[in-house]
């Protein structure tokens, strides 16, 4: 890796939404160049807060296997925005081409329309089943970190959720003690078809960090990060300022046809008033 790639690496880890923010600002194949030559971690992170159509769009000029690898690194909400964003045929290519457990979670999060809870949530969240004791449920956490949250989500055999317990409640906990019993039962949760504004307005991030995601039966099915959500609020004002430049503009192009009117109807006032005091003069 050179000196400039080596920079452009470290900028886009350390800074990944501004360096995203100025890549938009350029052509679809500098996207692809750039994603091209970082290294994977600096790829995956850049991908996680692209334009999901911009991301699609460069995606589609870089080879399929880099693609694949990429997006399987990718945090599942924006791999499957961008797998979303693609043509049919390449993102079947694209899935076909992922690693297993990756293509797995992300079909998981494809089958729910996008902006809705199931498309935003995270599908590898670790959760322990009732009946599992503290020890047992510490281990799992051990052996999984990378798949725990603040939190541990307590299923039953069916795995509709139940309860709750946080990390340091559950180190507390007797090793022998079934997590069931120490698990808050009354759990804040999102429906897997909410919509975006009901997500942002969940009275839930008040208290929580994240929110679990269940089906209408209770079935725990993920996630969503507090992350997630201020992302969801940076399109949201995104797209109120866009709405608001478009009414600004139309508002200025108004003004501006009034004031050309006006102008042009007081170009005709004077002329004809011109015209009418020589006729009376003759």
């Amino acid at each position: 890796m050179d000196l400039e790639t080596s920079l452009l690496a470290r900028f886009v880890l350390a800074h990944p939404t501004q360096a995203a923010r100025l890549l938009e600002s350029t052509s679809t194949s500098d996207i692809a160049s750039v994603l091209g030559e970082l290294p994977p971690e600096a790829s995956v992170r850049l991908l996680s807060v692209l334009n999901p159509l911009l991301a699609a769009g460069a995606l589609q000029l870089v080879d399929v296997e880099r693609a694949a690898w990429d997006l399987s690194g990718t945090p599942r909400d924006a791999a499957g925005s961008v797998l979303r964003a693609m043509r049919s045929e390449l993102r079947a290519a694209v899935l076909e081409a992922m690693e297993p457990e990756a293509r797995r979670s992300v079909m998981r999060v494809l089958r729910y329309s996008e902006g809705t809870a199931g498309a935003l949530m995270d599908p590898e969240v670790l959760s322990v089943v009732d009946s599992l004791s503290a020890g047992e449920a510490l281990d799992r956490l051990r052996r999984s970190p990378q798949h725990a949250l603040y939190y541990v989500y307590v299923v039953d055999a069916e795995q509709k959720l139940v309860g709750v317990i946080n990390i340091r409640e559950l180190m507390e906990a007797r090793p022998e003690q079934p997590v069931g019993l120490q698990a808050a039962r009354r759990v804040e949760s999102l429906p897997a078809r909410a919509s975006s504004e009901s997500i942002l307005a969940h009275p839930g991030w008040q208290r929580f960090h994240a929110l679990p995601v269940v089906e209408p039966s209770r079935h725990f099915l993920g996630v969503i990060r507090y992350e997630s959500v201020r992302q969801l609020e940076g399109r949201f004002l995104d797209r109120e300022m866009e709405d608001y430049a478009a009414e600004t503009a139309g508002a200025l192009g108004e003004l501006y046809a009034l004031g050309l009117r006006g102008l042009f109807e007081w170009g005709a006032s004077a002329l004809l008033g011109s015209t009418g005091s020589k006729g009376g003069q003759r």
